[in-house]
């Protein structure tokens, strides 16, 4: 059971709103009605009567920032109980890991997985995340991530895919992706989730699979998702293969290609003449890829946007701490002025609205916008003395300073606590027992076989002791 949506009003607050006709408030009052923006305005003194709210419920902004929700365009929520079990030691790498814990997933794992990992999104700050799930094996499994994300009352996209290490020449369950508006119509959707497909493209599959793949989501409208990681493993490449995508006729404004991490300049002309859209995700790129080229892609006109990826890497839903490595990284490797604060509070809210097609909904403090806000305490050691707020919070921002999430009129977070509905079960705490069952039924398969500890791991921690005691016989 989600909180109901309330009304009340943001009073006092410095605001961000990412709208250039609304621009930076440094006292503003942001009213909220039944889950929409009803009023941004300077500050009146005199409270929330001269604003319109007599009788709903006040947030003090005094000594806070607002900005929009973050927007997250690329992340595998199914593999959020991996995080702990990946790891740098040998054998626990990403693709190893995934391969071998997969096909051990319950319906209810993934359910679960997705409500971990968008717990973790209510808690850094996050509001749309889009799901591009590439482990779904039947309906069933599609359904438990839809589930998930109206139950975690965070907005977005499920996208779907493949079964995990499916074979090349098997499609997508395109019956199925057919059937998915028919079991969840609009009337289901509370306006907060739409459909996409996750496909492998030319690379990994043939023409048969890839072009009915194309065929299929066009003809029903759904956007298609692809990662874009072929030479990932080939030592100087230069080239993610894109203008053959183009040639083929397969980029365009409906498409987004995930990380493109080699992608040369004719690459990138290809995604610039096709409107095609790029989401980078920076942390797992520079761990196991490369640099994201981000001041290259925005200097060509490309829209970007970014993501986590996955929470197994592992990686976490900071994503102020993630803007920061960013601005850093890329003062370093090109000293461009392309990447600045701003321009990276905009590719995580507004820009990612725009990528998911959600520009006219969120992404931004504007009236007849759905409310999904943030509201951080501007007054936390890291925070002061400031002088701009949005150089502030990307140079030195922590995800502690997040004091409230309000996601489509629901607080989701309040006082730096998540909210939990009267009996729902802990997201984080029912997670932790299914990736210990998990781990459980895939040792006794023989499918699981942790290494050793290492010498310098305190005894009894982590999951790799909790796997191997549990799988003794």
């Amino acid at each position: 059971m989600l909180p109901e949506r309330t009304d009340l009003l943001v009073s006092g607050t410095y605001l961000i709103s990412m709208d250039p006709g609304v621009g930076d408030l440094p006292r503003a009052d942001v009213l909220v009605r039944d889950g929409r923006i009803a009023g941004v305005r300077p500050h009146a003194p005199g409270g929330p009567r001269d604003s319109g709210s007599a009788g709903i419920p006040v947030i003090d902004g005094t000594g806070t920032v607002t900005l929009p929700g973050f927007v997250d365009t690329h992340w595998h929520l199914w593999n959020s109980l991996l995080r702990g079990t990946v790891g740098d030691r040998p054998g626990t790498d990403y693709f190893t890991v995934k391969r071998a814990l997969a096909p051990h997933f319950e319906v209810e794992d993934f359910y679960w997985a997705a409500r971990l990992g968008l717990a973790e999104a209510v808690n850094g700050g996050i509001t749309s995340v889009h799901n591009f799930d590439h482990n779904v094996r039947d309906p069933e499994d599609a359904d438990a991530n839809i589930r998930a994300h109206l139950d975690s009352g965070l907005r977005g996209r499920f996208s779907y895919g493949p079964p995990d290490s499916a074979p090349p020449d098997a499609t997508n369950d395109l019956d199925d992706l057919a059937a998915l508006r028919t079991r969840w119509p609009d009337s289901r959707l509370d306006g907060r989730l739409d459909f996409g497909v996750a496909v492998r493209g030319p690379y990994r599959t043939p023409p048969q699979v890839y072009e009915r793949e194309w065929e299929t989501a066009r003809a029903l409208g759904l956007p298609i998702t692809m990662h874009c990681d072929r030479c990932l493993r080939e030592e100087g490449c230069r080239s993610c293969g894109l203008t053959r995508l183009e040639e083929l006729g397969l980029l365009g404004e409906d498409v987004q290609i995930i990380h493109a991490v080699h992608a040369g300049e004719q690459d990138i002309q290809a995604l610039a003449r096709t409107r095609t859209r790029v989401s980078l995700s920076p942390m797992t790129e520079m761990r196991t890829m490369g640099f994201p080229l981000l001041t290259e892609l925005l200097d060509a006109g490309v829209r970007v946007s970014l993501s986590l990826d996955t929470l197994a890497m592992p990686t976490s839903a900071d994503i102020l701490g993630h803007l920061r490595a960013i601005v850093s990284v890329e003062a370093a490797r090109t000293g461009s002025a392309t990447v600045t604060p701003r321009r990276l509070l905009r590719l995580a809210t507004l820009d990612g609205a725009h990528d998911l097609g959600l520009q006219d909904v969120t992404g931004s403090i504007t009236p007849g916008k759905r409310a999904d806000m943030v509201i951080l305490r501007s007054t936390d050691i890291n925070l002061t003395p400031s002088g701009d707020p949005v150089e502030a919070l990307v140079y030195t921002g922590q995800i502690d300073n997040i004091d409230t999430v309000i996601a489509d009129g629901r607080i989701l977070k309040r006082h730096g606590r998540r909210t939990l509905a009267d009996g729902e079960q802990d997201p984080v705490t029912v997670a932790i027992a299914r990736r210990d069952a998990l781990l459980r039924r895939a040792a006794a398969a023989g499918d699981w076989h942790l290494p050793p500890v290492a010498a310098d791991t305190p005894a009894g921690q982590g999951p790799a002791t909790i796997a191997q005691e549990r799988s003794r016989p």
